[in-house]
């Protein structure tokens, strides 16, 4: 896994995340589409917070594109994870998407996100 795609996943601050992000970025989640540096910055902020315990599996990568499984906790709980990307010429993401396995977990998490989005929402719905 590559640097960027860890700080991705793990908790950072969304001023990092943004400098990995295109302005028009799409982040593709288990329950909607998010769009803009500043949604998605905010957005992998929060992911970052609900999975814990994040290891490399494998990656895979073309000149734009990069997958990368990895396993990690939401709260006690396994979850087996995918993450897409599409990278522009400049190596910033244009889009992103992240696949969670197994369903019971990935409603773990989605209540945790809702809760947290709830609480610090995107700043497009400040």
């Amino acid at each position: 896994m590559d640097p960027a795609v860890r700080d991705l996943l793990v908790s950072a601050a969304p001023e990092t995340l943004r400098s990995l992000l295109a302005p028009s970025v799409t982040f593709h989640s288990p329950v909607a589409d998010y769009r803009g540096r500043d949604d998605v910055a905010h957005l992998l902020a929060t992911i970052g917070r609900c999975l814990s315990d994040l290891e490399p599996a494998a990656q895979w990568a073309t000149e734009r594109r990069r997958l990368d499984e990895f396993t990690a906790h939401v709260g006690d709980r396994p979850v087996s994870g995918v993450l897409i990307r599409r990278v522009g010429p400049g190596g910033l993401i244009e889009e992103a998407t992240l696949l969670l396995r197994p369903l019971a977990v990935l409603q773990d998490a989605v209540a945790f996100m809702r809760d947290a989005l709830r609480d610090d929402p995107l700043p497009s719905l400040r």
